[in-house]
């Protein structure tokens, strides 16, 4: 697969294979805040009198716009389409997004993306086999859109493993651009940059697919059909050549800082109710419309046709009324105390000093600075103090958890969620269900998720392996830090297969350069986290958790099948699908460590204050390490690159 950059607009409309129009600020953004809000659909368009014309004819659409309408809208923000009502259906037209999007009709798959889901589009970018063209959308507009450019550059490199998108927002603290965009943006503009520069904090990638008469194209997300090509015919998203007797009531404008009203979720028993409820309700509805549709048109010569027509009127002002009023009652009653969380809170990252927080700084000290120092490279922010409270802060789950840490700069963690968009925050503490080895990897996770608010209980597994030196160390680091702890035993005799299990196996000694070329070694073990994430899932059931949380690896690794995100994904939509807890209210699978180097792991652990000298990743057991495996190696290759030292050698 290669990735290029667009660097004319000719080079964009004759490319057949991916594309991905990045509109950081506006367009892209806010295509990720409604799907992620739960919209099923949105409807992009290009040009504003269509758009108008659409709108005339469907009033149930919410519409976001930053060219002028006719017709009541709100303005193209991120933070305003990120209070969108989940269910009603959206209209977005995007000025520069769109002219892009339109511009690329001949590719293959058009998607739009920015640093709002830049881990999710670049997890998507490289499952899939094509050529990617990255086009900055200010690219069709008239401003100096720097941060389009710099986006696309990120994503190149990170695809080629060379960057990160924190490198490419430092460089755009040198910049003027935020400064203008606060300075002579809309009201809303510091929450909608809160949004596009959160990194992955929207973690949904948008595909764009265009209707047969190109009039509009549909936003959904990757993968899933777009619903309102499938179930709208052609011929029904016509407007009608006149305007009706009694044209619908007008929408009114959503609001600028308030936030919607909360929808009910999309899926499970609960939509299954509301659907058998007013199934009969809507039979009966068109039997009586029908009926007065027949005496109104009987009495249209008479004097008593007014009279008809307003009976018609009104009897409709009941039903709907009635209506309403009934499904908001049943709402209350089918999701009462349920728990409700936030995109915001499911995608917060370690790092405790966001990387927009140092753009907002610095972008406030430009504000203030003679022009001539206005473009000036960003300070580095003061030390955090050790009682200092960050909004997002969280506390621990026990007193000897370890203590909050100062800012890691790592790739934002993994999160395959099931959890369903549009719900609020709710002053509930989370739960999660630590898969745990007592290995660094998934020690650091444990103290990953205390640092996070989790309450935790963790899970071991013993499957037979060759020493117990692991689950010892598992049940004295829970102890220590007073988690529960749960052992579990299975007894499968095919396992010995691996040469973890069968001891009359030889331990593969592998140079370290050589370790990602080797392939699955024998120390693999036949469906090993396949096996742990289903007990995982099981307990998480039985207790009413939210989450399990895993310490795989995709970089520094072994080569195993089951190590990797393509997989995780596979078991988080599983275990939704298959658990109460999934289907009722959607769980997530939480991998802290997916994306990070060996290195990157070891300072991570070591900002989290983990007792490296309890843990234990030695494959062959005994008092010490024995240095020659390939997990010995791994770990000794991160400590010394990290500059940190290992304890557990002591």
């Amino acid at each position: 697969m290669n990735v290029l950059i667009a660097r004319s607009k000719e080079e964009c409309s004759s490319w057949t294979d991916a594309v991905v129009v990045i509109d950081v600020l506006r367009g892209a953004t806010t295509a990720c805040a409604l799907l992620e809000r739960g919209k099923r659909d949105v409807l992009l368009f290009n040009d504003a009198q269509q758009a108008d014309a659409f709108l005339a004819h469907h009033a149930d659409f919410e519409a976001f716009s930053d060219e002028p309408l006719s017709s009541a809208h709100a303005d193209n923000s991120p933070y305003l389409a990120s209070k969108s009502v989940a269910r009603q259906p959206g209209l977005l037209l995007a000025s520069t997004g769109c002219k892009a999007v339109w511009d690329v009709r001949r590719a293959s798959v058009v998607l739009l993306g920015g640093f709002c889901n830049f881990y999710a589009l670049a997890e998507t970018l490289t499952s899939q086999p094509k050529d990617v063209l990255l086009i900055p959308a200010a690219m069709f507009g008239p401003g100096n859109e720097e941060e389009d450019l710099l986006c696309a550059e990120a994503f190149k490199d990170f695809i080629q493993g060379v960057g990160s998108p924190e490198i490419a927002l430092g460089e755009f603290g040198n910049t003027m651009r935020m400064v203008e965009f606060h300075k002579n943006g809309p009201k809303t503009a510091e929450k909608d940059s809160r949004l596009a520069f959160k990194i992955n904090g929207l973690p949904v990638v948008p595909q764009v697919t265009f209707a047969e008469d190109g009039a509009f194209a549909v936003c959904h997300p990757y993968g899933s059909p777009a619903h309102w090509l499938e179930v709208v015919k052609p011929a029904a998203r016509q407007a009608p050549a006149a305007a009706p007797a009694e044209a619908p009531a007008q929408r009114a404008s959503v609001p600028e800082e308030t936030p919607a009203q909360e929808s009910a979720p999309t899926e499970g028993e609960a939509g299954s109710s509301l659907k058998s409820l007013f199934g009969g309700l809507a039979k009966s509805v068109k039997e009586e419309a029908l009926s007065l549709k027949e005496k109104a048109a009987e009495a249209a010569a008479d004097p008593k046709a007014v009279e008809a027509k307003s009976k018609l009127k009104g009897f409709f002002s009941d039903i709907v009324r009635s209506v309403k009023e009934e499904k908001k009652e049943l709402e209350e009653s089918l999701f009462q105390g349920a728990p409700r969380q936030s995109s915001e809170e499911r995608s917060y990252t370690l790092n405790s000093d966001d990387p927009f927080d140092a753009l907002m700084k610095q972008s406030a000290a430009q504000a203030d600075a003679p022009a001539q120092e206005a473009v000036s490279a960003a300070k580095p922010s003061a030390p955090r103090q050790e009682n200092s409270a960050r909004e997002e802060a969280v506390q621990l789950a026990a007193p000897q958890a370890p203590q909050p840490v100062e800012s890691v700069t790592l790739p934002g963690e993994v999160t395959f969620s099931g959890k369903s968009a549009g719900f609020e925050e709710t002053k509930k503490k989370k739960k999660a269900i630590v898969l745990f080895s007592g290995g660094l990897d998934s020690t650091t996770c444990l103290y990953w998720a205390l640092e996070h608010g989790y309450e935790c209980e963790a899970l071991t597994v013993s499957y037979g392996q060759r020493h117990d030196r692991e689950v010892l160390a598992a049940q004295m680091i829970a102890c220590n830090l007073g988690v529960k702890h749960h052992l579990i035993t299975l007894n499968l005799p095919w396992l010995v297969s691996s040469s973890l299990v069968d001891k009359n196996q030889q331990i593969p000694d592998v140079a370290l350069e050589d370790i990602p070329k080797e392939g699955i070694p024998s120390t693999y073990v036949p469906g090993r986290n396949l096996m742990f994430l289903s007990i995982a899932g099981s307990l998480l059931d039985a207790i009413g958790a939210d989450a399990i949380i895993a310490g795989p690896n995709a970089i520094d690794f072994s080569g195993y099948p089951d190590c990797t995100p393509a997989f995780f994904k596979a078991a988080a939509d599983a275990l939704n699908r298959g658990t109460k807890m999934g289907v009722t209210e959607g769980i997530e699978v939480l991998a802290p460590l997916m994306r990070l180097s060996k290195t990157q792991i070891v300072q991570l652990a070591a900002k989290l204050k983990v007792p490296f000298e309890l843990t234990w990743s030695c494959y062959a057991g005994g008092q010490k390490p024995c240095g020659h495996c390939d997990s010995c190696k791994l770990r000794a290759k991160g400590f010394e690159e990290a500059g940190v030292r290992d304890t557990s050698r002591d």
